[in-house]
């Protein structure tokens, strides 16, 4: 099995048989028309409950970080947009409505006929309730005063962006500023009724008692990062029994967790339809967090994203302030997404699956499952105005057109291969948007083990966005989130300042750097640079070296940092490197000329086939998005026909008494799957752990056993992880890495169904490998899905260098 948090195959053939009758589901929907016209949803008042209670003044400090000016016209002129999706006509007929009622459109909430609602709908079931919209505050210009510090925050973003612009045309940078505001509140704000996903369909999995945050009592707001790595509001405070112990926040629906947003639940009506319970006006109930009485919780993308600023780490990590905050850097210790699960008991199949990943990753493939285990760590979105471009075949899911069009690699294996506007709005599907109008119908059902119900089937854009307005909510906004998500840039070591004060350049050996440059257009480039070695040289390092003299990989400021002085004087390497910009100034050939397009990403994008790598495969066999499943729609065809990397070992399913674990041949693997992309380095120094699953290297801890978010600790972190990377895989060589299996931390009971629903309950002992139940179909229960119980295996290039040159590398990495 996987996941669904989700499920653990039928074990043997007998299993197999008990478990293989249920009813076949529903047929899925024809793909509508569209009406001639489409209804407006009426938007709810706001109230005194929605309004912000902060009066906060906006601050012109500088940034540590390194943030971009891009725009979608700057994007258009350089011909770096992409994908072919422009949107379903069920929102672009309401355009207009959608920019008027931009902020009340953030979220939703499901409309219940009367004598329906969460407790009678079942999996499946058709679509019989509406959408409307909860309503949340417009912010006013950043030239005022801003409701909430996370407002004052956004405008203090936007005032360092687009200032080339303002100085030629102010109307145009307001305007542009206004985006990227927007668009950060997309990020921060945007769940889309993606609530449903938890209250509905994962309760079937865990039990709607089960189904609750824990830390949402504002009694836990002290050690929140601590101990789950949850980062808290900077703007809330710990609340009391006036707040029914919940934080104190200038946004009302803030929860007191950045990343979760709290909407009051539907009143609680008997048989007759009289309300019991009002969770607006209700007293306080000891119980009420446990059973979801007073609020419902949606998640935006922060809930993985948002992580402390490493340039500029805080005091008390349970106490932020916003300037301590990255949106874009990714939370490299949070225990994800184990925070949804807290009310399970920690010996049930779901706890355990969730704590078979490192922190700071999540398994995207979790609830819509591929049954294999193979959690990853959450995109650092730095410069991706700077990643490549490919030419794929796709197919627009609106009018069925195939064409060429540009796209980037987004996912760890390339999947998301149609655009970003596709690529940004699959994710708030699998958190939880439309889960029960657009995704779940398409899943297997629990049980069932032939006929239809067996597979995933494609979810289709068209019925998603007929059937479920929030699906549009969020479509009207792809565009504002890309482009502030285009305007993240890398954080600098040199920049950096640690909690006491230590300036980063002190963690650098600035001597050995023009060394390590070397050694890394030796052996490290041909994949982690964007400017493209030819393929005839990719493997001539002498070659290497000379193509690339005289780049910088580095930020422009400390590009004389990569170069001794001897090369940096010589007056060849200055004709060939150096050239004056527009403004006259001499300065490095790729920055004279393209400004911070010229900036390395430090990664090519390729996608590089898991056996050349030799990483774990369980994360590049990930196949949601072939022909037929769920994801079908969001990857090009070309993604579709790629080359097939070669095979896999077909192992007996690790749970079969006796036989499990055997070898018989091979399966081929098709349809997309079977590739990593190389990844970028920038800002790698404070992103170890290393790898897709953060197995290479080990996060630290302080005294306080909270992990070490701290300068420091960021550094430490990245100097075992580069130790550990430079060692052999093969445990039979001297100083090889220690190999590493997440195993079980407590004896449990699994069934052979991915809702844990059923019986037999089956026995796994403590210290068994999570992989070895949660990388199975309980649909095809005879195989493991994926096979390949080493975690941190693979990546052997420049195993061989030599301590001078691993070390002069080391720092040179630093510098990134």
């Amino acid at each position: 099995m996987k996941k669904n948090v989700w499920g653990v195959l039928a074990l043997t053939a007998t299993v197999v048989v008990v478990y293989g009758v249920a009813t076949l589901p529903p047929a899925p929907p024809a793909v509508p028309a569209v009406p001639d016209s489409i209804p407006v949803p009426v938007v709810p008042a706001l109230t005194a409950y929605d309004l912000p209670t902060g009066n906060v003044p906006v601050s012109a400090e500088p940034y540590r970080s390194t943030y971009r000016s891009i725009s979608l016209d700057g994007l258009a002129e350089r011909k770096l947009l992409t994908g072919v999706y422009q949107g379903t006509p069920y929102w672009k007929q309401r355009e207009q409505w959608f920019k008027d009622n931009f902020y009340a459109t953030l979220a939703a909430r499901k409309v219940w006929k009367e004598g329906t609602g969460p407790d009678t709908h079942k999996r499946g079931d058709p679509v019989t309730w509406t959408s409307e919209p909860i309503p949340q505050y417009v912010p006013p210009p950043c030239t005022q005063a801003q409701p909430t510090g996370y407002d004052a925050e956004g405008c203090r973003y936007v005032a360092q962006l687009y200032k080339d612009v303002e100085a030629n045309d102010p109307a145009k940078a307001a305007e542009m500023r206004e985006q990227v505001r927007r668009g950060r509140d997309v990020w921060f704000k945007g769940t889309f009724g993606n609530q449903d996903e938890n209250y509905l369909h994962q309760s079937r999995v865990v039990g709607k008692e089960n189904m609750n945050y824990p830390w949402l009592d504002t009694r836990t707001r002290p050690h929140r990062f601590t101990k789950w790595g949850l980062i808290n509001d900077p703007d809330c405070v710990q609340g009391d029994a006036s707040t029914n112990w919940y934080d104190k926040c200038q946004d009302p629906h803030s929860s007191g967790v950045l990343g979760y947003r709290k909407y009051y639940a539907d009143p609680v009506r008997d048989k007759a339809g009289k309300v019991v319970y009002d969770p607006r006006t209700a007293p306080y109930d000891p119980n009420e967090i446990k059973q979801n009485k007073r609020f419902v919780i949606g998640h935006p993308c922060v809930q993985c994203h948002v992580g402390f600023d490493p340039t500029n780490p805080p005091a008390n990590p349970n106490e932020p302030k916003w300037e301590h905050l990255s949106a874009t850097i990714g939370n490299q210790h949070i225990v994800q997404p184990d925070a949804f699960f807290h009310g399970v008991p920690t010996n049930s199949p779901a706890r355990q699956i969730l704590k078979g990943g490192r922190l700071g990753t999540i398994d995207t493939s979790l609830v819509a499952s591929d049954w294999m285990h193979n959690p990853g760590t959450q995109n650092n979105i730095m410069d991706f105005h700077n990643k490549r471009l490919f030419e794929h075949v796709m197919k627009d899911p609106v009018s069925g057109e195939v064409r060429k069009a540009n796209t980037r690699h987004v996912l760890k294996g390339g999947e998301d291969s149609v655009g970003e506007h596709l690529a940004l709005i699959r994710v708030y599907v699998n958190i939880g948007m439309c889960t029960e109008e657009c995704w779940t119908p398409n899943f297997p059902y629990p049980g069932r083990l032939v006929g239809r119900g067996t597979e995933q089937s494609p979810m289709r854009i068209m019925q998603c966005a007929a059937q479920c307005d929030p699906w549009n909510y969020a479509d009207a906004k792809m565009d504002d989130l890309a482009v502030f998500l285009m305007t993240g840039g890398p954080t600098y070591l040199m920049a950096s300042k640690d909690v006491d004060g230590t300036p980063g350049g002190t963690f650098v050996d600035t001597s050995v750097v023009p060394q390590g440059r070397k050694v890394f257009a030796r052996e490290c480039a041909s994949c982690h640079s964007t400017k493209m070695a030819p393929q005839s040289i990719r493997n001539d390092k002498v070659a290497l070296e000379k193509f690339y003299d005289g780049h910088v990989f580095g930020k422009e400021d400390y590009w004389t940092l990569e170069y001794s002085a001897a090369e940096r004087n010589d007056p060849r390497f200055q004709a060939r490197h150096l050239a004056r910009d527009a403004q006259g100034s001499l300065r490095p050939r790729q920055f004279a000329e393209k400004g911070i397009f010229g900036q390395d990403w430090l990664g090519n994008d390729e996608r590089t086939a898991f056996n050349i790598v030799g990483t774990n495969a369980c994360r590049a066999l990930h196949d949601n998005h072939n022909q037929g499943h769920i994801w079908e729609e969001f990857s090009s065809e070309t993604y579709k026909n790629s080359p097939s990397p070669g095979s896999v070992p077909r192992v007996l399913n690790r749970m079969m008494p006796l036989l499990g674990g055997i070898q018989l041949g091979e399966r081929k693997v098709e349809g997309g799957p079977g590739y990593l992309r190389n990844i970028s380095l920038l800002s790698v120094w404070a992103t170890a752990p290393f790898l897709h699953n953060n197995a290479i290297g080990e996060v630290t801890f302080r005294p306080d056993g909270a992990p070490d978010y701290t300068l420091r600790g960021r550094i430490a972190q990245f100097e075992n992880a580069f130790d550990e990377l430079m060692r052999s895989d093969n445990p039979k060589d001297r100083n090889a890495r220690p190999q590493k299996t997440l195993f079980t931390t407590e004896d449990m009971h699994v069934t052979p169904r991915e809702d844990m629903q059923g019986w037999p309950k089956i026995p796994v002992r403590k210290g068994t490998p999570v992989a070895n139940f949660a990388s199975q179909n309980p649909h095809k229960p005879l195989f493991m899905g994926c096979d390949d119980p080493v975690e941190n295996k693979g990546h052997q290039f420049g195993i061989d260098l030599s301590d001078k040159d691993k070390f002069a590398l080391r720092e040179f990495l630093k510098l990134m």
